[in-house]
């Protein structure tokens, strides 16, 4: 689970089932941020139920091998800026889709062009709520996992290269600068005016090319008849999203084997 956008939910899984990941540290932050701001606990209750919490779930707990992470998440936890975090979606306005459907590129290209407005969206949404300040920025930089992460999420082909082809093409086309390897200037993002109707509310956050392909009415790509997530179909016969293919097939052989048993008993 991705839980950059969605820390409450992330935050009461670990709470009733225990860690989830390698990354302690981390979800012990979300952890004693759930205590405070969920369960109301004050600072030596929380500071005793992570404790307790430790040793319970991680095996051969010594105090002395954690205290200090685990003092980091409780002074955290002391810091009121310190939220979880929690996204349902990003809106989209026609006018931003207009500029980036009117640029003459490969609709690969305006896949991830698209995709960085909704990370810069979400960015801006997780900065303003936690600091109370006005956010501007229209840089994108990080290393390879960062990168591979925007190709994922952006839904272009596996045998593209994001930096080498998409990247440098919107950059020789003066939509973005780059800077150096790991750092890119969004130029675009300046033209993407937010103005008018909403016409795409962003929801599943690890899928973000597949709206942009569904807006554009690509073929393959369609909301699944129950859940309306966007998915992309193998077949024209395809009409759920895997989760309520494996739910309704699950029905259909419950309901199945009422009708035999009803009829043959």
């Amino acid at each position: 689970m991705n839980y950059k956008y969605n820390e409450l939910e992330y935050a009461g899984i670990i709470y009733n089932n225990g860690f989830q990941s390698k990354y302690i540290s981390t979800e012990l932050r979300l952890l004693v941020l759930y205590f405070r701001d969920v369960l109301d606990m004050k600072i030596k209750e929380r500071e005793f139920s992570l404790y307790k919490f430790c040793n319970e779930y991680i095996s051969d707990f010594k105090k002395e091998n954690y205290y200090k992470i685990i003092n980091k998440a409780l002074k955290i936890g002391s810091n009121k800026q310190q939220k979880l975090i929690t996204i349902s979606k990003v809106d989209i306005h026609k006018s931003e889709l207009d500029y980036i459907n009117s640029l003459n590129i490969n609709q690969e290209y305006k896949k991830v062009m698209f995709t960085f407005l909704v990370y810069l969206k979400l960015n801006k949404i997780i900065y303003e709520y936690k600091y109370n300040k006005v956010y501007n920025m229209q840089y994108f930089y990080g290393g390879k996992i960062k990168y591979n992460n925007i190709k994922n999420i952006s839904n272009i082909p596996k045998n593209m290269s994001l930096n080498d082809e998409v990247i440098n093409t919107l950059g020789n086309l003066q939509l973005v600068t780059i800077l150096h390897k790991s750092k890119i200037s969004l130029d675009y993002i300046k033209n993407c005016i937010p103005e008018g109707d909403i016409v795409i509310e962003v929801k599943d956050f690890e899928n973000i090319g597949l709206y942009l392909d569904y807006y554009n009415g690509i073929k393959s790509i369609i909301k699944c008849e129950k859940c309306d997530k966007i998915i992309k179909v193998k077949n024209n016969r395809q009409k759920y999203c895997e989760g309520c293919w494996k739910e309704k097939r699950k029905n259909d052989i419950n309901e199945n084997a009422k009708k035999y048993y009803h009829n043959n008993k």
